[in-house]
């Protein structure tokens, strides 16, 4: 089990039960895969989810049925459903198609968002050069959750919305897997892009926004594929 994997295990309890809402559900099991909660492999069995939320099967059938459509879980006959694992190509498939979404922002953007979204963005910046002073991995993983929505949330066409968010999650375990050996560079990165997008929000530029998103998903996979390639 990787460092960050035991940290959140020991360190993070896990999420208040949601009482029937299959987005929150949704939620909270899409957070615990990408947080490396639940493994590639590991069977997520609908009847123990549903005691420990507190409702019936249905909301619980819900939500994995979402999480199959993003990718993050199957369901197979006899089996049941189990989350899915990650291999390099399918991940550089997504970063692919991230790198072209993040360019069309500026095309598909809500000016009238431009202000929200920066007091979000700016707000995170002393928690980003906190993560200098200690290692803590959820909150890292938070304030990169955080950073997606603000960026999210200015995106003005429903379609795009929905593709640009379910992108993130899919890419999002791969190199949450690898941060912990890639840690230094990646904060410093962090702290780069938002400090990057709150200029570009500041001078009401979206289509900067997306450009600046597009160079640090191109970073990011530069450098998981270059650790990859020497491990």
């Amino acid at each position: 089990m990787s460092k960050v994997a035991t940290a959140l295990k020991r360190e993070a309890p896990r999420a208040a039960p949601p009482r029937g809402q299959a987005i929150e559900i949704h939620r909270v099991l899409r957070d615990r895969i990408c947080l490396l909660r639940y493994r590639p492999g590991e069977l997520l069995v609908e009847t123990e989810l549903a005691a420990e939320f507190n409702v019936s099967r249905t909301p619980v059938r819900q939500a994995l049925q979402r999480l199959d459509y993003e990718g993050l879980v199957e369901t197979r006959n006899g089996v049941g459903t189990t989350v899915t694992g990650v291999d390099f190509k399918e991940f550089k498939d997504v970063y692919a198609f991230r790198l072209r979404l993040s360019e069309m922002i500026g095309d598909f953007s809500r000016p009238d968002r431009t202000p929200k979204a920066l007091e979000e963005v700016e707000a995170l910046v002393p928690r980003v050069d906190a993560l200098l002073q200690s290692r803590d991995f959820e909150q890292f993983w938070q304030i990169n959750h955080e950073l997606h929505f603000a960026v999210n949330a200015l995106i003005s066409n429903s379609a795009m919305r929905e593709s640009h968010d379910r992108l993130y999650f899919q890419a999002s375990r791969v190199w949450y897997s690898l941060v912990d050996r890639m840690w230094e560079d990646e904060v410093r990165f962090l702290k780069e892009e938002v400090d990057e997008l709150c200029r570009a929000l500041r001078a009401g530029d979206l289509r900067a926004v997306g450009f600046v998103q597009r160079n640090y998903i191109s970073y990011g996979l530069s450098r998981v594929a270059r650790y990859i390639s020497t491990s």
